[in-house]
């Protein structure tokens, strides 16, 4: 996944942020798409443009400069571009040996990020499950046991509901013992502090997507 020297994803960012402020979907896949021929290629566009034009838009809505609906409006309009940007880039290569189940604490309605995960892994060969927000442990350790995979990845954004991302991973540990697979962890509050991630009984975190992707390259493929 490497980029070419003269793409920059700052140069795209901006106007981006300011097509998704302003809902202007056209705008904002034009954007995209003079990205992807300028040369940049998924994770630079998911890293460099689409990840810090949403944690803006989260922090402009934290501090009332937009509404509710504003901020789903640009979220929803980052979501479809992502799934445009991503048919551009998506080539099969998979082998179906590398599995990893996506999912969101059961009161967790931040999805992007682990969206962004699969997205990628999905280019690496896995062979991902994105099961997307709000997920309840029951359907999720029934979904692990009848899958194996060889990582679950979990995603809580907001601190309150670490509680119950801690649930969930507990449920697959009591669930399938030693033959659990590998538990990671993300969010904002593992942005703070990677070292929640083992306090709440993960085996890994990482800062964001393209790190994700070679942790657990290297950790499945250490195991194996």
């Amino acid at each position: 996944m490497t980029v070419a020297a003269e793409a920059n994803p700052a140069e795209h960012y901006a106007a981006y942020l300011g097509a998704i402020r302003s809902g202007d979907r056209r705008r904002a896949f034009q954007i995209i798409d003079e990205a992807r021929d300028a040369g940049l290629d998924l994770a630079a566009i998911y890293l460099g443009v689409f990840q810090p034009a949403l944690r803006e838009i989260g922090s402009l809505w934290q501090n009332n400069e937009l509404t509710v609906a504003e901020e789903h409006l640009a979220t929803a309009i980052t979501q479809a571009a992502m799934a445009r940007a991503y048919e551009r880039a998506f080539t099969w290569r998979t082998d179906g040996s590398r599995k990893l189940i996506a999912a969101c604490a059961d009161v967790e309605r931040h999805e992007v990020g682990l969206r962004m995960l699969c997205d990628l892994l999905d280019l690496e060969g896995w062979h991902t499950t994105y099961l997307g927000a709000a997920v309840p442990i029951d359907s999720l350790v029934a979904m692990v046991r009848r899958l194996r995979p060889d990582v679950v990845a979990l995603s809580a954004a907001l601190s309150p509901h670490l509680p119950r991302l801690r649930a969930m991973i507990a449920a697959i540990r009591d669930a399938l013992g030693d033959t659990r697979p590998l538990i990671m962890v993300g969010g904002r509050p593992f942005l703070d502090d990677p070292s929640l991630a083992e306090r709440l009984g993960a085996d890994l975190t990482a800062q964001n997507a393209t790190d994700a992707v070679r942790l657990l390259g290297e950790r499945v493929s250490r195991a194996r």
